[in-house]
């Protein structure tokens, strides 16, 4: 879609967009994953799927605030992140905060380690949050569609047509999304894919 701007510098999106794209997608494409509309699962495989897919979306969100919490604490605490000991016990500190539902019982070693597991720590320094903030625009996109596919389709193909001629809030809001964090606002996301959980799991 973007391939319509004239100059070629200006056809690249944000790569926070570019997320919000691939995350649409995945839930956009939702209603064509059974046989009868042209997919490859059963009504029971396709629900089986989405579940498993909602619900990991849910757990991605405070998983992605122990990265980010993570390298925020590393660069702004130099002296104390030179210590392994010191990274390890700040790792385990902010995923107790985030993450105290998963019981580590007896596994507490490789809980604190978990940092030395993600990539984008070593590689790709304060990315990781790119992915937090496309999903709540991918879930914005998900919901308009619920009440108008054709639309939110719309919507989304219009936004990636504007490539990097706009700045991000921009591209959010062309594609029908706000581009905010707030806990309300994110709650209302949350109630959604539980409901949506809920519906699924009847099937």
């Amino acid at each position: 879609a973007m391939a319509s701007q004239p100059l070629i510098w200006m056809q690249r999106a944000p790569m926070e967009f570019n997320e919000v794209a691939s995350m649409a997608m995945e839930l956009l494409v939702a209603p064509y994953l059974t046989k009868e509309k042209g997919g490859l699962f059963t009504s029971a495989e396709a629900a089986r799927h989405r579940i498993g897919h909602l619900e990991k979306i849910i757990l991605f969100m405070p998983y992605m605030a122990v990265v980010d919490s993570f390298q925020h604490w590393l660069y702004t605490h130099i002296d104390a992140a030179k210590e392994a000991a010191a990274r390890d016990a700040k790792w385990d500190e902010l995923w107790q905060r985030f993450m105290p539902q998963i019981d580590w019982q007896g596994y507490e070693q490789i809980r604190s380690g978990g940092w030395h597991r993600k990539l984008h720590i070593f590689r790709y320094p304060f990315y990781y949050i790119e992915y937090g903030m496309a999903q709540i625009g991918a879930l914005q996109l998900w919901r308009n569609s619920l009440d108008d596919h054709a639309q939110a389709l719309a919507d989304y193909r219009h936004a990636l047509s504007l490539g990097g001629t706009k700045d991000l809030a921009a591209l959010f809001a062309a594609a029908g999304a706000e581009f905010r964090f707030d806990t309300p606002f994110i709650s209302e996301l949350v109630n959604l894919i539980e409901a949506t959980i809920d519906e699924l799991q009847t099937e």
